[in-house]
């Protein structure tokens, strides 16, 4: 009988595998920066039956010893299939992993490489410890099944708010830029001086609306603005394609005159919903996940009546 039963459960453990293993992810899609910088582009949906959780943008830059990931996905299952994206460009080990922000899409897959130094700031790390169980249920309802290898991973390495340290990493020369918290209060980006790209998260997004309700709207129009005064020439939004600078500067545009629209609604005592017939939403109306407009407008308005309490 205990035969038996130990066949079984080899039985269920080969099924289980099968089934992660059976995960059909979409393709990214793989843009080549220079010789050592990749991105990869994947959907703008957020987390779905589809898509399975796939849905971020992870940029590879291979040094000269191993490869510095940047956001690793959303599960344990995406960091494992980005891992083997990333064999695609290189045989090289991924032997940092860069989180830049503490929401769940962009970090959960930490766990696929073990190996591998975690870098992020400090109050992502804190953000994590906070909510990083709350994150990985959310992934399993918006994707429709458990997720029970999937655990949030702390960094290892953390730099400190309103931070600008310059690092070489692998040979790799590099700014670790952790601005005013903007889309979150933990976020951090990279520059990369030598190649003139800057890799934000979602500080810069494209083909999305902005999410804010984790940010702070006035900050992150800051932000962009000094994003705007690098000498950058290619940016890596947390989501969608590749921007210029022209794409930054309109993204800061549109979130400017948002904020300051919901803002006049205020002052002339309007109420959240009397200030969303006022606003001319129609740029980001017309995107994909244009249903996070409630939402923007909420976090604006509490934001602006702290301000004005």
């Amino acid at each position: 009988m205990h035969s038996i039963s130990k066949f079984l459960v080899i039985l269920v453990l080969i099924s289980i595998s099968r089934i992660v293993c059976a995960v059909d992810f979409p393709e990214p899609k793989i843009v080549k920066i220079n010789d050592r910088i990749h991105v990869l582009l994947g959907p703008i949906q957020h987390a779905n039956k589809e898509n399975q959780g796939y849905m971020v943008n992870s940029t590879v830059i291979v040094g000269d010893k191993g490869v510095i990931l940047v956001d690793p996905g959303g599960s344990d299952e995406v960091g494992a299939y980005i891992k083997k994206q990333v064999k695609t460009i290189t045989e090289k080990p991924v032997a940092y992993v860069i989180d830049t922000h503490s929401h769940g899409d962009h970090y959960l897959g930490n766990q696929a490489f073990p190996e591998a130094v975690i870098i992020s700031s400090e109050e992502c790390r804190d953000l994590v410890i906070q909510t990083g169980d709350q994150w990985v249920k959310l992934m399993e309802d918006l994707i429709g099944r458990q997720l029970p290898n999937t655990k949030p991973v702390l960094a290892g390495e953390v730099y400190p708010p309103k931070s600008k340290t310059s690092v070489e990493i692998n040979g790799v020369k590099m700014v670790i830029w952790v601005p005013l918290g903007s889309h979150t209060h933990g976020d951090l980006m990279i520059y990369l001086p030598e190649d003139k790209v800057l890799i934000s998260g979602d500080i810069l997004i494209n083909g999305v609306p902005p999410t804010m309700q984790d940010g702070v709207v006035k900050n992150w129009i800051k932000v962009l603005e000094d994003i705007e005064q690098t000498d950058a020439n290619v940016f890596v939004p947390g989501h969608g394609a590749l921007m210029n600078r022209k794409q930054v500067r309109a993204l800061r545009a549109s979130i400017e005159k948002f904020y300051a629209d919901v803002r006049n609604g205020y002052l002339n005592e309007l109420s959240e919903s009397e200030i969303r017939k006022t606003l001319d939403l129609s740029e980001w109306e017309k995107l994909e996940r244009s249903y996070v407009i409630g939402r923007n407008i909420n976090r604006a308005y509490l934001e602006i009546e702290q301000d004005e309490f």
